[in-house]
Parts: structure tokens; C-alpha cells; sequence
């Protein structure tokens, strides 16, 4: 994908996997658009220094709030014209607060992804293009010290494999791709057992932590930048020890009849 001359939107762009998303998008010439709730005013400033002759818009929204995404939508392209690009990455870790959890993870993906489609569909005369929503691995592999926060990252990716269907990118000219993480160093999982809704298991969580393999945020960014040069619709991929894979998920169910 050539990304100079691209507008590109970022969720959770603020820290973590989002910024160092936002900052690949910008070096390889896309104009970039932030949406995050968290402010980060010294990173925010590097940025545009950085890149002084491209468009970075910043805006304070939560992703959960769905006419505020709506709104924010239209202000981003009343400012770019057009968005060819997607990749959401705002989420929370917090079990202890399911409600949060579920209207942030899995509502703000939802959120984002059916706002920027009113504006890319080629349908609504848009220009098509790609979104990328991320996941994680224990939204395939269940993790028992974190239900809520595994629970919606499976609904991520099913709802992304939904959209990423052959006959509706016939008529939208939109990809859809997911990306599931391994675990990966970001202040989301600061006081970990704390938010956890089994604090009995802390011991355990705590050796669980340290056997993981863990990867930078940067390292994640720069395999979602491949994952959007290979624009494969429908594809989820898992980013480990700071390599893609791609995934062969096969249909479980047989009751549907054949076309």
C-alpha cells in the first residue's frame, strides 16, 4: 500500500500501540487523524514537529460514546475530504468493570468501524479502502484470569470476519483484517491483579505475566503496517515475537445450506 497522499484514522492513538500506529502511518506519508480520551499533549507536539507538512488532527472522544464517534467522524473528513484508512486499537483492561469494559473494547470498535463506513463506503461515494481492527490472542485462546476483557476481543473478531465479506467489499470497495497480539509492554495492565474479578488467583496471575513472551508497542505497530500492505479482506493475524501470522480459521458449523 502507498501511503503518501492517504487519510489515515487512528483510535487510541495516544499511548501505547495507537501512537506508535500513528507514528509509522505519518512516516510512511499518510495524514493521520487521533481519536483517543486520553490527552498526551509532549507526544502530540513531537508528532507534528516530526512531520510538519502533514495533516495530523487530535481529538478528545471517548470511542464508546457512539454519537460522539459519529460526530468526530464528520469533522474528520469535513477536514481530510476522505478516509482510506482505519485502525482502531482503543481498549481498557478492567474486569472488575464489565459494563466499561464491553462498551469500550468491543462497543468502541463497533462504534468507529460503522462511522468511518458511511464515509469510505464507495456506495455513499467514498473511495473504499481498508480497517483494521485489533484484537488479541486471548480472544482465540480463552485465559481464565481475564473472562471479560478475553470475551470482547472474540467479539472483535467475529465481528470483523462479519464485514469482511467478499460481496460486501464488492459494493463498498472496504477490507476488513483483524490482528491479535500476544502480549505486548503498555501501561494497560499497570496494577494488573487489581482489576482482576478473582484476586485469589494473584499468585498465579503473576506467574503466568512472567512466563509470557513479551513485545514492544512499537514492534506491534510495525507488523500492523504489514498486515495493511497485504490487504488480504477477511484475514486475522496473530503479531508474536514481533512477527505476523496469518490464521486458517475454519467453519464449525455445517447446518448452513450451500448457496
Amino acid at each position: 500500500m502507498a501511503y503518501r497522499g492517504k487519510n489515515a484514522v487512528v483510535t487510541g492513538g495516544a499511548g501505547g500501540i495507537g501512537l506508535q500506529v500513528a507514528r509509522q502511518l505519518l512516516s510512511n506519508g499518510a495524514a493521520v487523524a487521533i481519536i483517543d480520551l486520553q490527552d498526551n499533549l509532549e507526544e502530540f507536539v513531537k508528532l507534528r514537529a516530526a512531520h510538519p507538512t502533514q495533516s495530523v488532527m487530535i481529538i478528545k472522544m471517548d470511542v464508546a460514546n457512539r454519537k460522539g464517534i459519529e460526530a468526530t467522524y464528520e469533522e474528520i473528513v469535513k477536514t481530510f475530504g476522505s478516509i482510506d484508512i482505519v485502525v482502531n486499537v482503543a481498549g481498557i483492561f478492567n474486569d472488575k468493570d464489565v459494563q466499561r469494559t464491553l462498551l469500550v473494547n468491543l462497543g468502541g470498535i463497533m462504534n468507529s468501524t460503522l462511522s468511518a463506513l458511511q464515509y469510505m463506503n464507495k456506495e455513499n461515494g467514498g473511495n473504499g479502502g481498508l480497517i483494521v481492527n485489533m484484537s488479541s490472542v486471548v480472544g482465540l485462546d480463552p485465559m481464565f484470569i481475564i473472562p471479560v476483557y478475553g470475551a470482547t476481543k472474540a467479539g472483535i473478531i467475529n465481528f470483523t470476519r462479519c464485514l469482511g465479506n467478499d460481496q460486501f467489499y464488492q459494493r463498498s470497495g472496504i477490507k476488513f483484517v483483524t490482528v491479535c497480539p500476544g502480549a505486548t509492554m503498555t501501561d494497560m495492565f499497570t496494577n494488573f491483579t487489581e482489576k482482576i474479578i478473582f484476586p485469589e488467583t494473584s499468585d498465579e496471575t503473576y506467574k503466568i505475566l512472567d512466563r509470557l513472551n513479551k513485545q514492544s508497542a512499537t514492534d506491534v505497530a510495525r507488523c500492523i503496517l504489514s498486515v495493511l500492505d497485504k490487504e488480504k479482506n477477511g484475514a486475522v493475524y496473530v503479531i508474536e515475537g514481533k512477527r505476523v501470522f496469518p490464521l486458517e480459521l475454519k467453519q464449525q458449523w455445517t447446518g448452513k445450506e450451500h448457496a
